[in-house]
């Protein structure tokens, strides 16, 4: 059974990875489509199950206005209000701020390491070159399934997950970077100045969603956009029908918010993601713009929840009433 599943598992990621080297701006821009909000809904739902009654209620506030803080912003961007390079700067500045919350945290185990090395990057980044920061940040973010997978799970199921993220998270990309096999793809690929649906636009016109400014321009940009889109793919399957049936564990009674039982939330996701995919399909770069305000939200998050998760282990984590 376990043999037949990983057949599966890797037989969709290999086509998932040919029709993004066939055709990445479809692959992008259906993807975010149909699964770009629920996907956000989702993993929001898995983060406050599982992480929400470990961390201290002051915790909770710290990343709450931080969010609501990187929320504005996004919100003045689709208002095009103020300056973009401005907004990008504060943005990871709020960030680093998110990170920095951790750090009373994880000082009382020794295990800072890691937000040390987070704040580090973030700094410099913001003072080096922000856009190109932001924009990394943006094509990791699809690797941080990998995270959840290897804090939820334990023994032969961690090893077996995390073989299978190497697969599908490491070897494939890294195909899709190389270009290692174009002859089976080329006669079939859509030629990159060809429009993507509903309105989205030519390679070029959305290279700059995962390729850093100063790879823009390279023929590699191109691979990177392909290999970036695969791994979109790939980040919605896992957390989409991967976290959810993994659940929060036994900390989900404690959650933050009073979630909707499983099959009424799953009936809401679907209803707004089908608004949402209506919205996309009338106006693809303004609903994008609207659909980046809950991604930020939800990317953020992540960050300083895997660093805690990496640093301490779940039993070190204050329960949610200490107020610590």
């Amino acid at each position: 059974m376990r043999w037949s599943r990983a057949l599966l598992i890797l037989g969709g990621a290999l086509a998932t990875a040919a029709l993004a080297a066939i055709a990445p701006v479809w692959t992008y821009a259906l993807s975010l489509l149909l699964f770009g909000l629920p996907h956000v809904l989702v993993e929001l739902r898995y983060v406050d199950e599982r992480f929400g009654a470990r961390l201290p209620r002051t915790m909770i506030t710290w990343l709450a206005i931080g969010l609501a803080g990187i929320a504005a912003l996004r919100l003045l961007a689709v208002g095009g209000i103020g300056n973009s390079s401005m907004r990008v700067s504060a943005e990871l500045l709020l960030g680093a701020g998110l990170v920095a919350g951790t750090v009373p945290l994880l000082l009382q185990r020794r295990s800072v390491v890691l937000a040390g090395f987070l704040l580090f990057a973030l700094a410099t980044g913001t003072w080096l070159d922000p856009v190109t920061t932001l924009v990394t940040l943006a094509l990791l973010h699809n690797l941080t399934p990998i995270g959840f997978l290897a804090e939820r799970l334990r023994g032969p199921e961690r090893r077996w997950a995390l073989i299978s993220c190497a697969v599908v998270f490491g070897v494939i990309p890294l195909l899709l970077l190389t270009d290692a096999a174009p002859a089976l793809w080329t006669p079939f690929s859509v030629q990159p100045e060809a429009p993507g649906p509903f309105g989205s636009g030519s390679l070029d016109a959305q290279l700059p969603a995962f390729v850093p400014p100063p790879l823009l321009g390279t023929q590699f940009a191109d691979h990177l956009f392909a290999a970036a889109a695969y791994l979109q793919c790939m980040h919605y399957a896992v957390v989409l029908h991967v976290l959810p049936r993994l659940a929060g564990g036994a900390e989900t009674r404690g959650a933050t918010f009073a979630w909707p039982r499983p099959r009424t939330f799953a009936v809401a996701v679907v209803g707004l993601g089908a608004v949402f995919s209506v919205a996309f399909a009338n106006d693809f770069g303004g609903t994008r713009g609207v659909y980046a305000v809950f991604a930020a939200v939800h990317a953020w998050l992540e960050i300083p929840v895997l660093a805690l998760a990496c640093g301490l282990a779940p039993r070190h984590l204050a329960p949610a009433g200490t107020g610590a």
